[in-house]
């Protein structure tokens, strides 16, 4: 990276590659947590509980696709369905779903087909909200929990009026032209799922807010989640009270529809905006809360989700727990079937249990089963996540939560087949607890596919709702009993985490290491100890972590582990380092325009000159780079303390020494009035290709940081908080993690990249550092390449003056205060 130090000479702080950044959950302690100004604030309860209730009221369409299949069943969607049927539908399909007796009844509006088609249709539909949520964690991340909430309010608003039009439209036509025209069915069933679909995306907008909340209530995480979850329980109640919102006003079901929407539209969108934090407030508690900045964006793009969902699939065929984590994704499947049936299908499910001699009490099946599970999802989900908040690690109390779920699954085999309302609400209980806590372990519509092509078929071939319930819930609790027999004798829940590869550098490079071993020595702890740290869910054992990454002790473990590194450093690399330089002397000589002025330099004679440039003290008058000041304006404004100067020294000692071994560095020298050689202003460029893989100069963890740790010799500073302080770190992190400038680097391709330039205060402003620059430049031409820098904002006129253009911009900020850092190019002139 590259900052202008002074007159549009410039260099960088300790960028990506020079720093060793913590992971971004820190802080002091526990009882800084309790104490934050939010976070666990009587206001941050009022605000979430008010959102909670607004995302149930936009839960969408599939959470009550119960009771919606009746009322989308008696306004006539798929009624082409029922063409065939009308004539040929033999007496065993019509006790499944016979007419009901009364003014609320079924009657002819649904036959068999209509409603096994609708259900399965809404079923199919769920499955592709599975990716939508990935969708709405990205919006997440761009617009933040606000925004994105109230832009759900409006989609799912859009979708009701699309439904709603559609059943208008259904109204307004007769059934002999529904059936005359071929292709209406095939529009209806296309504005039916678009509608659908639409409505659930809104919701997951909406839903996926609950992460703004997460450092409001840092303590309080699983019962956020768990409250997230619980909504979509809760949001089978809504159709139930739109059935009662027509029965009371007389309005059809597309009007009740748009009526909802504007309520959503209105109201619920209102809400959102007044109570969800934006993204402002989200980022500022989770500064609060962990002492250190979090990333803006954590999912980049497409490419990110790519990336994660190839590392899922990495982490599921782990050779350590490749069986395990298929003998458990079959027992998640086993304990959905039954919730699915009597989601989508308890009216006539409750038909033929209760027979026709029972009137209307298949029909209160469906409607006590959305009552129960809203009830159950307000109590059981939010307890479970007041339970999981307890917990050490992820890990705790997963057994005991199987056994419930066996418990449950045993009590619907054993009593879901008895004509007796009792035992039914037993039923209907023991149904939704294992839907929660299928919500809990994992995303239901993960395995709505097995459920919808498994319980279909029985429907079909055996032409009854009872007997799949029976079948599968004795087939998930025999699956969850034997699966608790498996985890307790023969593979036990994992304590930690499966690592990959990248994982484990992930977390190593946090320590300034690539392997989790380093890292545990360094952090002065067992690796084992480590990863369950890492694994925990307490905001405590992270701010540990960082703690200890930040101490000064970790820093003088930290050089060992580089000292030992680098000597175990190949032959052929220092063979090949040396051949580099050779290489450079021979291909690079300095231009005849400069050949007086200007050599080849060192990290030894090139390092007070930068320091100096950076830091701005000394007495020399001049200005300092405004990135570092900015930076180390959190430790003190004396630009002559010793931590300052220590600071800046430990971010660019290492990266001289990598720019002198894989780079080159060029220094403009004078005498000063005593006759003796100065180096007035220095450079370190890279050629193309010689950036390390990442884009970096030198990779945190890798062997280049090492050989420039261990060859400067000294333990950095800037990672010891206790020397800093922790505004130093935050800005510090703030500058790496929100730059970027690694990737970008690694995007733009190959160039010649200008690191560190930077003039001595004492001899800004006669054009030394815009000589180096012209240097750069003329290698530039010769290998036809473009030279890319990075710099301040301040000093961007200055480079557009030497024929560089802005390419990105990008502003860091921190409590309110700010700095502008942008990427530039000057083009290689044919």
């Amino acid at each position: 990276m590259m900052l202008t130090t002074t007159n549009g000479n410039s260099s960088p702080p300790a960028d990506e590659e020079t720093s060793l950044l913590p992971p971004a959950l820190i802080d002091k302690n526990e009882d800084a947590t309790s104490t934050s100004a939010t976070s666990s604030s009587l206001t941050s309860w009022i605000r979430l509980l008010s959102f909670f209730i607004a995302s149930v009221v936009a839960g969408g369409i599939i959470p009550g696709q119960n009771e919606y299949n009746r009322l989308f069943c008696e306004a006539g969607i798929f009624r082409y369905a029922c063409h065939n049927d009308d004539s040929s539908a033999n007496n065993d399909d019509a006790a499944i779903i016979a007419a009901y007796d009364g003014a609320d009844t079924l009657s002819s509006s649904c036959c068999p087909a209509q409603w096994l088609l609708i259900a399965n249709t809404m079923n199919s539909l769920s499955i592709f909200v599975t990716f939508i949520f990935l969708v709405s964690g990205i919006m997440f991340d761009i617009l933040g929990g606000r925004n994105c909430a109230t832009l759900g309010c409006v989609i799912l608003s859009v979708g009701l009026a699309i439904l709603a039009t559609l059943l208008q439209s259904l109204e307004d036509n007769n059934d002999n032209i529904i059936f005359a025209n071929t292709t209406k069915p095939i529009i209806e069933t296309i504005l039916f799922a678009v509608g659908v679909l639409t409505c659930d995306i809104g919701a997951f907008f909406v839903n996926v807010a609950f992460w703004g909340f997460l450092f409001h209530l840092p303590t309080k995480q699983a019962m956020i989640l768990a409250l997230s979850n619980s909504c979509f329980s809760c949001a089978s109640f809504i159709p139930i009270v739109i059935s009662a919102f027509m029965d009371v006003s007389g309005y059809t079901l597309p009007s009740a529809l748009l009526a909802y929407g504007a309520v959503i539209f209105v109201g619920s969108g209102g809400v959102c905006w007044m109570t969800v934090p934006s993204m402002e407030e989200y980022h500022s508690n989770a500064l609060m809360v962990l002492g250190l900045p979090i990333p803006k964006r954590t999912v980049k793009g497409w490419e990110g989700i790519k990336e994660q969902l190839i590392g899922a699939k990495k982490v599921f065929t782990h050779p350590d727990h490749t069986t395990f984590h298929k003998i458990s994704i079959c027992v998640l499947s086993s304990g959905w079937l039954p919730a699915f049936v009597y989601m989508s299908m308890a009216d006539p499910l409750g038909q033929e249990i209760f027979g026709e001699e029972g009137g209307g009490d298949g029909f209160s099946l469906g409607i006590s089963f959305l009552k129960i599970n809203t009830l159950v999802g307000l109590l059981v989900g939010p307890a479970c996540g007041l339970l999981v908040d307890t917990f050490q690690h992820p890990s705790e109390g997963l057994i005991e939560i199987c056994i419930l779920m066996t418990v449950s699954l045993a009590v619907v085999t054993l009593l879901c087949g008895v004509a007796n309302w009792m035992a039914q609400i037993v039923v209907l209980v023991a149904v939704s607890i294992s839907q929660t806590i299928q919500l809990l372990l994992v995303m239901r519509y993960a395995v709505s596919l097995v459920a919808l092509l498994f319980v279909t078929l029985i429907i079909v071939f055996t032409k009854s709702y009872l007997f799949p319930v029976r079948i599968v819930s004795a087939i998930g609790t025999v699956a969850w009993a034997a699966y608790i027999v498996y985890i307790k004798r023969k593979e036990p829940f994992p304590t930690s985490p499966t690592l990959l590869p990248e994982d484990e550098r992930e977390i190593a490079k946090n320590f300034g290491v690539a392997t989790i071993e380093d890292a545990a020595y360094v952090a002065n702890m067992s690796p084992d100890a480590l990863l369950k740290l890492s694994a925990s869910s307490k905001i405590a054992d992270l701010r540990r972590l960082s703690d200890v990454a930040l101490s000064g002790e970790a820093s003088q473990r930290l050089l060992r582990v580089a000292r030992r590194n680098s000597s175990r450093m190949s032959s052929k690399d220092v063979q090949r380092r040396m051949s580099s330089q050779i290489s450079f002397q021979k291909e690079f000589p300095v231009p005849a325009f400069a050949w007086n002025k200007v050599r080849k330099g060192s990290h030894e004679t090139s390092f007070d000159c930068i320091i100096t440039a950076f830091n701005g003290h000394g007495g020399f008058g001049g200005r300092n780079e405004p990135s570092i000041e900015w930076i180390c304006s959190a430790i003190t404004n004396d630009r002559d303390d010793p931590r300052r100067v220590e600071a800046i020294g430990g971010f660019f000692g290492p990266m001289l020494v990598v720019s002198e071994a894989y780079g080159m560095i060029l220094e403009l020298v004078v005498h000063d009035e005593n006759g003796r050689t100065q180096v007035a202003a220095s450079c370190a460029c890279y050629p193309p290709g010689t950036l390390d893989n990442d884009g970096s100069v030198m990779k945190t963890g890798g062997d280049r940081y090492h050989f420039g740790l261990a060859t400067f010799g000294v333990a950095p500073t800037f990672t010891n908080k206790e020397v800093t302080g922790e505004a130093f770190v935050q800005r510090l992190t703030a500058f790496k993690q929100d730059s970027e400038w690694d990737q970008r680097r690694k995007d733009y391709g190959q160039m010649w990249y200008v690191a560190v330039i930077g003039t001595h205060p004492k001899y800004q402003g006669c054009g030394y550092g815009t000589l180096l620059l012209d240097v750069v430049s003329n290698y530039a031409q010769e290998t036809k390449h473009d030279c890319y820098l990075e710099c301040s904002g301040p000093n961007i006129p200055y480079y557009e003056k030497c024929g560089y253009d802005v390419l990105w911009e990008n502003e860091i900020a921190i409590h309110g205060d700010s700095i502008l850092l942008a990427g530039m190019v000057k083009k290689y002139q044919a």
